[in-house]
């Protein structure tokens, strides 16, 4: 039975490669956005929670028709930690991510017990919150990147 945490993820990452395919970002830039959006909600939560990095990286997008080939984009990844979190307080961190990322433009696009997915319709960013399941205090927040060229436009074929 996987996790509540493992579902949001799993769920993240599965559809992070819609929406915008060819946004002129570099991946540099889309790194520091997804940077952005986390430090932005990390302010936004009430105190004290203490982010502790579960994954930043940069990851391979795949051809649509051939799931299991790189087509050259990648997308940029920020996952945070945030222990410590007496499970009382979950919906209220849980309301702050839906509440101030929908003021940012996010639309709901996952909502059960224990995972918020959103994506924003004009950037193809995605967010989540999910809980630990196992870890009664933890909640994992996530940001990804929709696929990018690494330098933003995409190279020339032949």
């Amino acid at each position: 039975m996987r996790s509540a945490l493992s579902a949001g993820v799993v769920l993240l990452a599965a559809t992070s490669c819609s929406g915008s395919a060819d946004a002129p970002l570099t991946s540099a830039q889309a790194k520091q956005k997804t940077d952005t959006y986390f430090t932005e909600i990390f302010l936004a939560f009430p105190k004290p929670i203490s982010p502790v990095v579960d994954r930043d990286a940069e990851e391979k997008c795949f051809k649509k028709d051939a799931p299991s080939e790189p087509d050259g984009r990648v997308k940029a990844v920020t996952y945070r930690f945030l222990r410590d979190i007496p499970a009382d307080h979950h919906d209220t961190i849980f309301d702050t991510f839906r509440g101030h990322l929908v003021v940012a433009g996010f639309k709901v696009t996952d909502s059960r017990p224990g995972v918020i997915v959103l994506t924003n319709p004009d950037n193809g960013f995605k967010a989540s919150i999910s809980d630990g399941d196992n870890w009664p205090t933890t909640l994992v927040v996530g940001f990804e990147s929709p696929c990018v060229w690494p330098n933003g436009t995409k190279p020339p074929t032949g």
